[in-house]
């Protein structure tokens, strides 16, 4: 049995919304939110979504285990036609490229990030505040800046040490405080 914990608001905002799949242990800071396309979001376990953020899905998102994302992200997974010998109307027209996002396990999404269609994040990567991811990040790779760019990476061993070592969490709904969750 899943177990979803929703800010009062965002409950009553989307609980008639129909995702492709929640996992268990998720929490979603989703006052002032928006998720459209939310048949095409996919959400794993111990997720955690900070407040105000901005999914559009009408190309899919695939969102891993363990994944925290920060206040005010934005995915877009769709962008205008604006180029090309089809082009109808100018600046752009109506038809719409759709490509999905996919973020794997135990990614860390900071404040304020963009993530533009067809983007994969990697395992346990980290993304910076502020950054405009426009092409995909590796597994472990910590990117930031504006287009977003790999500028280290974390220490692979440890990352899986820690995860054979410790018990998923999910932040608590009173802040940034780890809570164990018993699995």
């Amino acid at each position: 049995m899943r177990k979803i914990l929703l800010a009062f608001f965002s409950y009553l905002k989307y609980r008639n919304k129909k995702f492709a799949r929640i996992g268990s242990n998720c929490f979603f800071k989703s006052i002032h939110s928006q998720f459209t396309n939310t048949e095409n979001i996919t959400i794993g376990n111990n997720v955690y979504i900070g407040k105000n953020a901005n999914f559009d899905a009408a190309g899919g998102i695939e969102i891993g285990n363990g994944v925290v994302i920060a206040p005010h992200v934005t995915l877009y997974t769709r962008t205008h036609y604006y180029d090309g010998p089809s082009l109808e109307a100018l600046p752009f027209d109506n038809k719409m490229i759709c490509s999905p996002i996919v973020i794997g396990d135990y990614v860390w999404i900071a404040s304020d990030v963009i993530i533009l269609p067809g983007v994969t994040i990697g395992k346990g990567a980290v993304v910076g505040a502020g950054a405009v991811v426009s092409k995909d990040i590796p597994d472990y790779a910590v990117a930031v800046g504006n287009p977003a760019k790999v500028v280290k990476f974390r220490d692979r061993e440890r990352f899986e040490t820690l995860l054979q070592e410790q018990e998923p969490f999910v932040y608590n709904k009173f802040g940034h405080k780890k809570a164990k969750i018993t699995q």
